[in-house]
Order: C-alpha cells, then structure tokens, then sequence
C-alpha cells in the first residue's frame, strides 16, 4: 500500500480517542473523509457522519469504530502515583511496565504502568495475573502535590505506542482495534467516490465512538441514518498463534485476507453479495461462524432502528488489546477494494430477503 495512504493511519494513530473522548481522532476523520464526501456533520455522541449521494432511494452505511482502549485518572495518592479506571478491556498482565501518554490541557504527561517488582512476589502472587486496582501510573512526581501539578483527576490516558512496521506489509501499534477498521472504510469510501459515475446507492460512512464500551455509538448513528444495509467493519483475533483453539476460533490468519462473518447477526444476501464480489475480485478471504453474537458493532446496527441487512467484514489481527496489536496491510488494502466493490454493484432493486 502507498506510504502516502498510510500516512493517515499513522495521524489517526497518533491522535487520541479513549471511548467517550475521541474528539482528537474524529478530527482527523473529518479532514480525510470531507474529500469523498459531499457533506459531513458530527452528531452530539461523537460520531462522525459523512453522506455520498445520500438522496438515493438505497442506503447503505459502512462503519468503523473510532475509540479504543485507554486509562481515566481517579485518584492520586501522598508520594504521587496515579490510579485509574480502565476504559475497555484490558488484560491486566499486558500492561506492567508499559509506556503511557497523559492527556491533559498542558500537553502529555509520559508515565510508566507501575506493579510491584516480581522479586517481592509471593509465590501465589506470580502464579495470578494482576489486578487492575493494583497497578498505578508512575509520573516521576514525588508527592501529590507535585503530580496534581501536571495531572488533574479525571485525565485520561493511553498507551504511548505508536505505529510500526515490523516486516514488509505488516504493521504494530496500539489501537489498530479499530483505527485500521476506520482507515479501510476511509479507502473504501476514496474508491467509491474516484467511480461515483458508476453509484446507484447513497453511501453513509460513519466513524463511531463508544465501542469498547457497548458497542453504543453504533447504535445511534444506526438509528439516526436508518440504513437499509450496513456493513460494519473491525478486527478479528487470528488463530494462527501458539496454542490458540482453532476448534473454538476456527481457522482464521492474519495476511490470507478478508474475514466475512456468517450467523444469526448477518443478513444472508448480503453476505451472498461479499463472497461474490470477492470471487469476482479475485480476493481470497476466510469465513468466521459466528452462532450468536459477533461482539462487534454488526450486533447494535442490526436492530438499531426497524431490520436493518448487516455485514460483518474483519481484519486479522494478532494481539488484540495489547500495545502491539498486529495486521498486515494487504488485509487492510483488500478488506478496502473488497466493501468498494460491493458498494459500486447495489441498485434500487437488490434483493435483502433471505
């Protein structure tokens, strides 16, 4: 993928979006998304809102979340350690010694997630993984009053990782849950509007908050677009790792493209459209069977409003909520080419009955 295209993936990264205070990454959205677009709004939740040819009689909207892990300060004790409430779910044994960034009106404030050190462990202790509620965030400051100084109560923060490529097409950071979901609906919606001779559908793209924490800004902007077809877009755990159940997970790998999801949460047309458009396209792609629920936005947009015709399309990831979650850009790229050209051959009469 071009260095210049990934450059917005690098400023979206870079710009922080805990769930409920996303404003720094939903800005840059709106600069990139505003060249695809004819119109662009943000709703009071957050979410951002972008139509093309939205006066069609089919709608459809593509979403990504926006938000992602991160840390509110809520207390800071006598000698200035800072303890927090994690916003989303972390795994608690991923984060001792980690990097962060604090968010404050000053600027950021670099901190170290602190425990206490493995040779005064006990025996049962090493055997466990942490507690949240025992981990603090070191500062430097050697007093509260010092820490109060340049952090206030109610800060927030996240890890201080930033985007890498470790090999050829594949790339670590933070936050790719689900920044490169956003960043592929973006080159979707670049594509999209480069044949916009071609679209019979109005396009609704949607950058939405609040998914680490209930899938929420889905839901609202759902109901406020009142799509007929939506497809939303994440990331899915790969099972191509050490000890990983694939009788569980299935068989899913980062770098063999698309995951398309099929259960009770995907509308069966639409899916039908996915794998032909990928066939016809020439991508491969790999199928997750998902019984119940998908744990991703897919579950609030389907039921948002009236019956709305979902889809679920994944990038592979490997470690997942972690500082250095992993997904390869050719994934990214034909996830990207794969909701383009799904989008380009929908018309007033396509059929969403199953």
């Amino acid at each position: 993928m071009d260095e210049s295209r990934v450059a917005f993936l690098r400023r979206l990264v870079a710009s922080p979006s805990p769930s409920g205070f996303e404003r720094p990454a939903q800005q840059v959205v709106r600069e990139e998304i505003q060249q695809y677009t004819d119109e662009v709004h943000t709703d009071v939740h957050g979410n951002v809102i972008a139509a093309l040819n939205a006066s069609a009689e089919l709608r459809v909207m593509l979403e990504a979340h926006c938000d992602e892990l991160g840390f509110l300060i809520r207390h800071i004790d006598e000698q200035g350690y800072l303890y927090f409430a994690p916003i989303g779910g972390f795994d608690a044994s991923t984060l001792p010694g980690n990097r962060v960034n604090i968010h404050t009106s000053k600027g950021i404030v670099s901190g170290v997630v602190g425990r206490k050190p493995v040779h005064s462990l006990s025996a049962e202790e090493r055997e466990k993984a942490p507690k949240l509620w025992d981990l603090w965030i070191d500062i430097g400051a050697s007093s509260k009053e010092e820490a109060l100084e340049r952090v206030k109560v109610g800060s927030v923060g996240t890890r201080a990782a930033e985007l890498e490529t470790l090999h050829k097409d594949i790339i670590i950071s933070r936050a790719l849950d689900d920044k490169s979901g956003v960043f592929a609906v973006v080159e979707a919606m670049r594509r999209i509007h480069a044949k916009r001779e071609q679209l019979k559908a109005g396009v609704f793209f949607v950058s939405a908050v609040q998914e680490e924490i209930g899938l929420r800004g889905a839901r609202t902007s759902a109901y406020s677009v009142n799509p007929q077809i939506a497809i939303a877009v994440d990331v899915a755990p790969t099972s191509d790792i050490p000890g990983a159940p694939k009788n569980r997970m299935g068989d899913l790998k980062m770098n063999a493209g698309p995951i398309l999801t099929i259960g009770a949460h995907i509308n069966l047309p639409v899916y039908e459209r996915l794998v032909k458009a990928a066939e016809e396209a020439g991508i491969s792609y790999q199928v997750e069977a998902s019984a119940a629920g998908t744990g991703t936005d897919t579950d609030a947009i389907q039921v948002a409003r009236g019956p709305i015709a979902t889809g679920l399309l994944s990038i592979p990831c490997r470690y997942l909520h972690t500082g250095s979650e992993m997904v390869s850009l050719k994934d990214v790229d034909e996830v990207a080419e794969l909701i383009a050209r799904f989008v380009l051959a929908l018309d007033a009469d396509t059929n969403l009955i199953p």
